[in-house]
C-alpha cells in the first residue's frame, strides 16, 4: 500500500496525537459521568489507533524498500 505524502501526514497526525487525546478524553469523561461502556469505548478507539499506526508502518516500509532498490539500482549504473 502506498500513499501520498499528504494521506501519510494525516493519518500519522490521527494515530499520534487525534486519537490518543479521543481515548483519553473519552475515559475520563465516561468514569465522571459513570458511563458504563467506558471501557469498552476507549478499547475499540485505541486499537483503531493501532491499526491505523500498522497500516502507516506497512506504507513506510514498502516506500524505504522501493528507495533501497532505486539507490541500489543508480550504484550499479555508475
Amino acid at each position: 500500500m502506498k500513499l501520498s505524502d499528504q494521506a501519510y501526514d494525516t493519518l500519522k497526525w490521527f494515530a499520534i496525537y487525534f486519537i490518543p487525546s479521543l481515548a483519553t478524553f473519552v475515559g475520563v469523561v465516561g468514569l465522571a459521568l459513570n458511563w458504563e461502556p467506558t471501557a469498552i469505548a476507549t478499547t475499540i478507539i485505541s486499537a483503531t489507533g493501532a491499526f491505523i499506526a500498522g497500516c502507516i508502518r506497512m506504507s513506510v516500509a514498502e516506500y524505504e524498500k522501493a528507495k533501497a532498490e532505486e539507490y541500489e539500482g543508480d550504484a550499479h549504473e555508475q
